[in-house]
């Protein structure tokens, strides 16, 4: 599983483009406002070759696009702050890739790919600021009331109730706390007896872990369904990781950005150390695909074989009344 050489190759690109900042042992002959107009300038300079060098880093992310894997419930990972309940999968995948939608994998080509590991809360967090972005570049407004990149982290939930509902009033008295996060949930077929994918859902706890799902519905104390309950859509959803910044300029978007540099296992050109647990984990579902395709195959050379045998029948027959035709003539 490896990115092509660019991701390689863009770290040495910065490494070779840095300036060099000033440097102020090269005179003795600088007064002390001189002297501290150099310090400042030297910084500013030295900030803006970080900076250059941080976009360099990442600018290779704009030859692909990002494409949500599978959400693996219950596998706990380190985050930043604490462990996080559940693990994402995704990939990166080149930008002209034409299976983003035939897999779950986005794309298939060994040469071409990552895959990275992020805690579910470090995810959504990132796709909730994201969705934000994307809505502001439509003109759109936010979200409403929801907050979904706070809620993203497991937060205690707001509940906004009718002060007439003494029912309501009472159970939220009778519990101290709700929380709203993220968690895992399948993606069913149409017919809805099939797993075919995952997805990340918002769902009410009782414990701020957002571990252990509340005996009490959000429903029951809103009136309300709340929202993403079903799923962000993620399945089969890839992300470009391009975007152009007011300056018009190509850039990594800051979605991309920020997963890259969180990631918990990792393994393309550069990392391999992760590849084991990566593959690990994605062992169930190309399995399930191996076997979804091989059914359709199956399905396909079936068809054939009908087909065939019914135009071998047909023929038989019309050799036979010819056959006949051919007695009775004669």
């Amino acid at each position: 599983m490896k990115i092509a050489a660019s991701l390689v190759l863009a770290s040495a690109g910065a490494a070779s483009a840095a300036k060099k900042a000033v440097d102020l042992t090269a005179s003795r002959k600088v007064s002390g406002s001189s002297a501290r107009k150099l310090i400042r300038a030297s910084r500013k300079l030295e900030e803006n070759d970080q900076d250059q060098q941080e976009e360099d880093e990442f600018y290779f992310l704009t030859n692909y696009r990002m494409k949500f894997v599978q959400c693996l419930a219950g596998e706990q990972v380190q985050g930043d702050d604490a462990y996080e309940s559940s693990a994402v999968i995704y990939r990166l995948c080149p930008i002209d890739s034409d299976e983003l939608k035939s897999s779950a994998f986005g794309c298939t080509d060994a040469e071409s790919y990552g895959d990275y590991v992020v805690g579910i809360n470090t995810y959504t967090e990132a796709i909730a600021k994201n969705m934000a972005w994307e809505r502001e570049q439509a003109g759109y407004e936010d979200d409403g009331d929801f907050d979904l990149e706070g809620y993203s982290q497991c937060a205690e939930a707001d509940l906004e109730m009718d002060e007439n509902d003494e029912d309501r009033k009472l159970e939220e008295e009778q519990n101290d706390q709700y929380f709203i996060g993220p968690k895992c949930v399948n993606v069913m077929d149409s017919k809805g007896k099939k797993v075919v994918g995952t997805d990340i859902a918002f769902d009410f706890f009782a414990e701020e872990t957002c571990t252990t799902e509340s005996t009490t519905s959000y429903y029951e104390l809103t009136g309300q369904e709340i929202p993403y309950s079903t799923g962000l859509g993620l399945y089969q959803v890839a992300t470009k990781c391009a975007s152009y910044n007011d300056d018009g300029e190509l850039e990594a978007k800051e979605v991309c950005q920020d997963l890259l540099e969180n990631v918990i296992y990792r393994c393309d050109a550069t990392y391999q150390g992760g590849c084991g647990i990566i593959e690990a984990f994605e062992a169930e579902l190309k399995a399930s695909e191996a076997k979804g395709n091989g059914g359709k195959i199956f399905g396909i050379v079936l068809l054939v074989l009908v087909i065939l045998g019914a135009g071998y029948y047909f023929w038989m027959k019309k050799k036979q009344k010819d056959a006949q035709n051919s007695l009775l003539n004669n």
